[in-house]
């Protein structure tokens, strides 16, 4: 099998620090919307509804419809499944996945806490009330877990490692030389400069170099004897042909099969703090506004490991001794956290009896982010004096990101006081997002992923419709439903994301102030493909990984009506 680099674009797999790429832009500029177990019940199709707490991050107007205040608490228990299957290559076009794995991540969250208070200005028309209101609302939460794996005699990790190393100096990845080929002593030094071609070594090759999983191989007499290396799990054959700059031609082959596993975990939240003021005109037209401060954490945490099946397969001769290779992990850890301001405004009307409409627009958001990561390499050998670890520094980088503007209409019905429907519908351009720089406007640095948005981003859509029930005063049944896209894509590739979500609840009020909600929520994403490497072979492809997703909330609400 002839080695050959055939770029493809990862999924997830770092191939270097502190790039952002306009899949992060997406991921930290979306919104799905969490809120009340009212709210959630009925799938948050809300923009038309108002009175409760849930509503009013998606319709500021929603403080004022009820001539009363309200405090309300939401605790909520999220958990995701993952099902993820193994595919190490293709046979006859066809993908062989096998190796099924489950994996639950649970988490305990406060998606919604908040208080509004309602004053009459003492009118009969005209400004009838104004309500202020403090509400801190989740609108993404990030979790979940998952982990595959099985056996492949084609590729290796450590191989892909190889392939991308090709073209550097050894000496330049440990740290030893400059672009000019001067002895230096800094271990750091490809990171932070480019070598004698003009680039930039990504940390994971550099940790596999510093670790020992890659090395030069064949004549050290070759020209370029260190600017080419093997990996741990392979083995080579000289041939006494060479090549156009003498360098002689090997056959370079996977020693044996391996154990290979991936694993990721992701947790945080996106949540916005609301600080809200709702007008009353005539009990008819209700018109809100919030300013909106976003707080976002989010860690990801992700590993490849592969081992030999049998360590005899994995010889290695280092000068007069030998040793085996035995197993290998790579681990990358990425944490970013974030705030921003932004405005919201909204109306609700009711032009006829029982029909409510109404809109709200938000304006972009920018995002001020602070991310952290860390590369790590460890391999292992059955003489464990060969055994080697490297690890880089705690990296850091700092930006700004600017997230679209979105709108949203809803209309609702109210059935002879006992039943209401709703739908909303909300539209977000995410070709308008944009990376900056963290003190100025410039966007120089990021002209490249800023262009890929501009061309690939484009809008995305969601449907919300819910209806409650309340068969006596006192209790009341509720059901959502809500379809969401990813952007459509504006050049001939198309992400074919979607998100489905059904949600169930009940509620009740007692004849004083106190009420009680409860909330169920099931959540379907679309099928996920992960390639942890690079295909580098002309022949095989690289593994794939098929990740499919869904996940449950259940969320309760307790408040108090005064």
């Amino acid at each position: 099998m002839k080695k050959t680099f055939i770029a493809i674009t990862l999924m997830l797999t770092a191939i270097s620090a502190g790039a952002q790429t306009m899949y992060d832009a997406l991921t930290y500029s979306q919104n799905i919307y969490n809120g009340t177990a009212r709210s959630i019940g009925m799938g948050n199709a809300m923009t038309a509804v108002g009175g409760d707490l849930g509503s009013v991050g998606i319709n500021p107007a929603g403080s004022a419809v009820f001539n009363y205040s309200q405090f309300t608490l939401s605790p909520n228990v999220t958990i995701s499944s993952m099902n993820a299957s193994w595919s190490p290559y293709t046979v006859n076009g066809e993908d062989t996945f096998t190796g099924a794995t489950r994996k639950n991540l649970s988490r305990f969250t406060m998606p919604n806490v908040g208080a509004t208070i309602n004053f009459n200005t003492g009118r009969r028309s005209g400004l009838v009330g104004v309500t202020y209101g403090f509400i801190v609302n989740s609108v993404n939460n990030y979790t979940g877990q998952m982990m595959t794996g099985g056996r492949n005699d084609k590729t290796s990790y450590q191989s892909s490692m190889a392939v991308d190393a090709d073209g550097f100096d050894i000496d330049f990845l440990n740290g030893y030389l400059d672009a000019d080929g001067k002895s230096i002593d800094d271990w750091m030094h490809p990171y932070q400069n480019v070598d004698d071609r003009g680039q930039y070594a990504p940390w994971n090759v550099i940790t596999n170099a510093q670790a020992g999983a890659i090395a030069n191989y064949g004549d050290p007499n070759d020209p370029d004897y260190y600017w080419r290396y093997i990996a741990a799990t392979e083995g080579f054959t000289q041939t006494s042909d060479k090549d156009e700059y003498g360098n002689y031609i090997y056959d370079i082959f996977l020693g044996g099969p391996l154990n290979q596993s991936y694993g990721r975990k992701v947790t945080g939240n996106k949540t916005d703090a609301l600080l809200n003021i709702g007008f009353n005109f005539n009990n008819k037209f209700f018109l809100g506004a919030n300013l909106g401060v976003t707080s976002l954490t989010y860690n990801y945490d992700e590993y490849f490991k592969e081992a030999a099946v049998d360590p005899a397969d994995f010889r290695i001769d280092y000068e007069e001794t030998s040793t085996y290779f035995t197993d290998y992990r790579t681990r990358y850890s990425y944490s970013a956290d974030g705030t921003g301001v932004y405005a919201k405004i909204g109306f609700i009307a009711l032009p006829a009896e029982g029909l409510r409409i109404g809109a709200a627009v938000q304006t972009p958001t920018t995002l001020f982010i602070d991310e952290i990561w860390r590369q790590s390499t460890d391999v292992n050998y059955q003489n464990s004096a060969y055994n080697g670890t490297a690890t880089s520094p705690e990296g850091n980088f700092s930006y700004r990101l600017r997230t679209p503007f979105r709108a949203n209409a809803g209309i609702a019905y109210t059935f002879m006081g006992m039943a209401l429907l709703s739908a909303d519908y909300e539209i977000t351009d995410y070709s308008a997002m944009k990376f900056m720089e963290r003190d100025s406007n410039w966007s120089d640095s990021f002209d490249a992923v800023n262009g890929n948005i501009a061309s690939s981003m484009g809008i995305a859509h969601s449907l919300r419709v819910g209806a409650e029930f309340k068969p006596m005063p006192e209790f009341a049944i509720r059901a959502g439903y809500n379809f969401m896209t990813t952007p459509e894509y504006t050049g001939n590739t198309t992400l074919n994301d979607v998100l489905h979500t059904f949600s169930v609840g009940v509620g009740y009020y007692s004849k004083g102030s106190f009420f009680a909600d409860l909330a169920a929520r099931y959540m379907a994403f679309s099928d996920e493909d992960i390639f942890p490497y690079n295909d580098y072979l002309t022949d095989v492809v690289s593994p794939r990984i098929l990740n499919k997703r869904e996940r449950l909330d259940i969320t309760a609400t307790i408040g108090w009506r005064f």
